[in-house]
């Protein structure tokens, strides 16, 4: 989702903005607290089907399904978006900007992605209780100013034999053209098949509607009949598909940028059985533009094959690696292709009282098909969890970020730094980034997004009680495992301590009497200086100023440290 990075010069000038922002009462930033939680949104009713990636300047864009006006008389399902910059500031209206909502329609599924220079969303709707009759899309600019006049029908349903567009298999595969949109459809009489359309930088599609329907088919007289696609690193795109059933076959074909499939057969990923389908699978390529299909089998173990861009698999036979031998069950993987390797984790039952006691494993395989650790993974957490649902994001010098729920009603979602080596960098159980059951991630419905400085921000869906119902919410850890900054971090050491914070017409400093602070200096959220203070151990004034969030650098003890606050 970061081929087409966008810059902070591609919003209206994105300090004028910011200045906007901070014009009203104080905005929040990336909590430091794990018992506060940051809400992107708690409007009222349900917020969920998360989206996120980043904006190229260490911020993130998320988008959103949001049911705040949703049902089946009224203004109907919306969607949503927020961007926040690399402090964790919004940049566009409290609890998101509405970017499309249809009266008395539902959203069914939702899917956002970077492209030239906005954003590109694609969703399929119809009627509540009903099903998706339509599949629409629209571009937006970095603002989230609709690009085209009205959305782009991509597939509409054509009764009696198109009888639904599914948001299965929906996904949005940026080209140098456009970009290509696949979906599934269902026919009269309950068969699906997989569908694709390519648009234009204009919205301008390729194909008439439905014209592209593939019948997934490989074998037998049953039909596959849940999707995935994944961009081959061109114009073209990777298709794996498998039916619904525990154990069921697996199968990949590729399409071309015209649309049509290149291989002459479709590949068996697996033939089914104990290999064949168990958890959801994932799609990932590699820098020579191979796939990669990963997932846990029916048999319940974590594997990963590999296809050539020929179509041929690229490991002996049976064409996939097992990443864990040990005999307890794992399920729920989740894989990211990260520094010349591709990582995964997942839920693990080993040692554990039952069905419900599952702690977190990891393993990492090169493009040979090597396994870089212990045959059985290497464990992230070792404690019981019920359900973690862990994933996966990646941080600096070659380490990925591991994230994950445990303790009692999933309360505590915790983060783990795994390095190259397979040892973990934090202290075990892992780092405590948010500790508020209610607001905690909704099962998988959270999207780490991991940045140029190793920091990953995470956004995700909440299971809240009412009145708000599910919020979306945020948070983020620095790669050193801490929530502060590391200038932040630098004055906690130090003892350094701004208060009252917020502040009305001054501030004071509290430290230690050997670390007296100098080189004091404001700034505002755009990084203009404001006011510069000569004497930590006077009152320091900020009468006049506007109201808003601002940052205090000083220096102690050789050291640069900083304080966030705001004006009030």
């Amino acid at each position: 989702m970061k081929l087409f990075p966008l810059h902070l010069a591609n919003w209206l000038p994105g300090c004028l903005l910011l200045a906007l922002a901070l014009a009203g009462p104080a905005r929040a930033q990336f909590s430091t607290t794990p018992s506060q939680t940051q809400f992107v949104s708690n409007a009222p009713n349900y917020q969920l089907g998360v989206q996120a990636f980043a904006d190229g300047a260490g911020g993130s864009y998320i988008v959103w399904i949001d049911k705040r006006n949703g049902n089946n008389s009224g203004l109907g399902t919306g969607i949503y978006a927020q961007r926040l910059n690399a402090a964790g500031v919004p940049l566009l209206p409290t609890n998101g900007l509405r970017l499309f909502q249809t009266g008395s329609r539902d959203i069914f599924g939702m899917r956002a992605v970077a492209w030239q220079g906005g954003v590109l969303v694609a969703w399929v709707q119809g009627a509540f209780g009903v099903g998706g009759d339509t599949v629409r899309c629209q571009f937006y600019s970095a603002t989230g100013v609709p690009q085209w006049s009205s959305p782009t029908v991509v597939a509409y349903r054509t009764l009696p034999t198109v009888i639904y567009e599914s948001e299965q298999g929906l996904n949005i595969i940026p080209s140098s053209t456009g970009a290509t949109i696949t979906h599934a459809l269902a026919l009269n009489g309950g068969s699906n098949r997989f569908t694709y359309n390519k648009i234009g930088p204009t919205g301008v599609l390729s194909y008439p509607n439905n014209d592209r329907q593939v019948v997934v088919v490989p074998v037998g007289i049953f039909a596959s009949d849940y999707y995935h696609t994944v961009g081959d690193g061109g114009d073209g795109f990777y298709m794996v598909a498998s039916a619904g059933g525990l154990g069921s076959p697996i199968y990949a074909q590729h399409f071309s940028a015209a649309g049509a499939a290149t291989w002459a057969n479709y590949t068996t990923i697996s033939a089914g059985g104990a290999s064949g389908r168990g958890s959801d699978w994932q799609l990932l390529t590699d820098p020579a533009n191979a796939l990669y299909v990963a997932w846990t089998s029916n048999g319940g173990d974590p594997l990963v094959a590999k296809v050539l861009p020929s179509g041929t698999l690229g490991w002996a036979s049976p064409g996939y690696v097992a990443l864990s031998t040990d005999p307890a069950y794992q399920t729920n993987p989740h894989a990211i292709w990260h520094d010349n390797a591709l990582w995964m984790i997942w839920e693990d039952a080993r040692g554990g009282s039952g069905n419900f006691d599952y702690k977190c494993y990891a393993q990492k395989i090169d493009a040979a098909g090597t396994l870089a650790w212990a045959a059985g993974g290497v464990p992230v957490y070792s404690l019981s969890a019920g359900y973690p649902r862990p994933k996966l994001a990646p941080s600096d010098n070659g380490a990925v970020m591991a994230f994950y729920s445990t303790d009692a009603n999933a309360a505590n979602f915790r983060a783990q730094k795994i390095l190259p080596s397979g040892a973990v960098a934090f202290t075990s159980p892992g780092v405590i980034l948010h500790s508020i059951a209610e607001n905690r991630p909704y099962e998988l419905d959270y999207i780490p997004v991991g940045q140029p400085n190793g920091s990953v921000q995470v956004f995700w869906s909440s299971p809240g009680p009412a009145p708000t119902g599910r919020d979306i919410c945020a948070g983020r850890i620095q790669s050193s495992g801490s929530l502060l900054s590391s200038t932040e971090r630098a004055a906690a050491a130090l003892g350094v301590e701004v208060y009252p914070n917020p502040a009305t017409s001054e501030l004071r400093l509290r430290f230690p009497a050997a670390a007296k602070p100098g080189s004091l200096r404001l700034y505002n959220g755009c990084g203009d200086l404001v006011r510069v203070f000569a004497d930590a151990a006077q009152p320091l004034s900020v009468r006049g100023l506007p109201v808003g969030l601002y940052v205090l650098r000083a220096t102690v003890a050789g050291q640069a440290v900083s304080q966030r606050l705001a004006v009030e």
